[in-house]
């Protein structure tokens, strides 16, 4: 699949400013795109690597022709994300390895008659992650927003650790891979402000739990809910997966701007019986969370351990375990990924920060992306289900509390 990320900024005045031309973008992304040199090149198939042959990166820039404003597509988004994607991503976004003159990097600038001006940015994921995606969003809005200092930008990234670690391997998947979007899955934004979740902390046994794993829980307990609902009733086993950010966590810990797909599952299996409800519900899903959060961290540590465990094992046991559980369907699988720290509303280009974000939407149900919101402090939390699914998620009783 391809990561996607989408930036939203409402500016007017973007007519007279320069550093929104196409030539400029065009420019600024050149000077940086060395930087992250395996992006302009292409993936070898067979060989299950990356040709760094400066084939180069796709460009496209396109103008909505008609009257409809960034504030309209925004509130229709909010109905369902995946307008979002329609209006503003590479139309080949879920077609994957079609061709081996794919690029694995693919920029698309719209512009609004209102003025307003939408950035977005896909890249493999084969080879990128959120977080790099972050690295690079920074180290280009930066080139585009000071133009004269591109040699002076302090985020550098890296690609520096030896391939002996992580050699290209395959898993086979054991079902079709979905090269398009499958309509039966709808995607929402739930937005948890900060006042909603300083509220549901106090109700908690550890009130510093941190903001991501208390929204998860909260998350985490509908799920379960919806799950419940479809099976008359009978609550099931159901396996949580984390994605893990690696970066800082192995020993020696790996740079922060460190740029590969340095992400683990963590996977804990629980049952949550009928009859808890409630916070204590909730409590018990945060300690769930951080159980299998804190135990993944520990493996993080022996990855580049000459003594510790094989790293494929490490890295590759969990997938393999999600995945097969998914696909045998006898327990409620759901994972979440948290891209709330990988800085993607700090992204100033030279015309200010922007005034919403969005994400390629998964062409799989059951994934929850957690975001910044805007509004310091909250999160955004962009639930992908089956579309019969949906309404009972809605209906739980703690996202009608605590979410928007």
């Amino acid at each position: 699949m391809n990561v996607g990320v989408i930036l939203l900024y409402d500016n007017p005045l973007s007519p007279n400013n320069p550093k929104q031309t196409t030539t400029h973008f065009q420019e600024s992304l050149s000077k940086i795109l060395p930087q992250f040199y395996p992006l302009a090149g292409r993936y070898i198939k067979k060989d299950r690597s990356v040709d760094c042959d400066d084939s180069g990166a796709e460009f496209v820039e396109a103008q909505v022709v008609d009257d409809v404003t960034l504030s309209d597509v925004i509130l229709a988004s909010e109905r369902d994300v995946k307008l979002l994607n329609d209006y503003f991503l590479p139309p080949k976004f879920h077609q994957v390895d079609e061709s081996p003159t794919d690029p694995l990097l693919s920029i698309r600038i719209t512009r609004f008659k209102c003025g307003g001006l939408v950035v977005s940015v896909s890249v493999s994921h084969r080879i990128f992650d959120a977080s790099s995606v972050g690295t690079f969003i920074a180290v280009w809005s930066n080139a585009n927003k000071n133009p004269g200092m591109v040699g002076s930008i302090k985020i550098r990234p890296s690609f520096d650790t030896p391939p002996e670690f992580f050699p290209g391997s395959y898993i086979s998947r054991g079902d079709s891979i979905k090269t398009c979007w499958d309509p039966n899955i709808v995607v929402k934004r739930f937005s948890f402000h900060k006042e909603a979740i300083t509220s549901l902390r106090s109700k908690l046994r550890l009130p510093e739990n941190s903001r991501v794993r208390v929204v998860s829980a909260v998350i985490a307990e509908a799920m379960i809910g919806v799950d419940r609902a479809k099976h008359n009733g009978k609550s099931r086993a159901c396996l949580i997966a984390q994605a893990v950010n690696m970066r800082g966590r192995t020993i020696p810990p790996l740079p922060k701007h460190s740029c590969r797909n340095w992400l683990i599952l963590s996977s804990t299996r629980c049952m949550i019986p009928n009859n808890v409800v409630g916070n204590n519900n909730i409590q018990e899903l945060v300690d769930i969370l951080g159980y299998g959060l804190e135990k993944t961290i520990a493996d993080c540590a022996e990855i580049f351990s000459p003594t510790g465990r094989d790293v494929k094992s490490i890295i590759m046991e969990p997938l393999v375990n999600v995945r097969g559980k998914s696909m045998g369907g006898e327990v409620n699988v759901f994972a979440f990924s948290d891209w709330s720290k990988f800085g993607f509303y700090e992204a100033d280009f030279g015309w200010g920060k922007p005034v919403g974000a969005g994400i390629g939407a998964f062409s799989r149900p059951n994934i929850i992306v957690l975001m910044d919101s805007k509004e310091n402090g909250g999160l955004e939390a962009w639930v992908h289900l089956n579309r019969s699914d949906m309404p009972y998620f809605e209906q739980d009783d703690h996202i009608k509390l605590y979410a928007s």
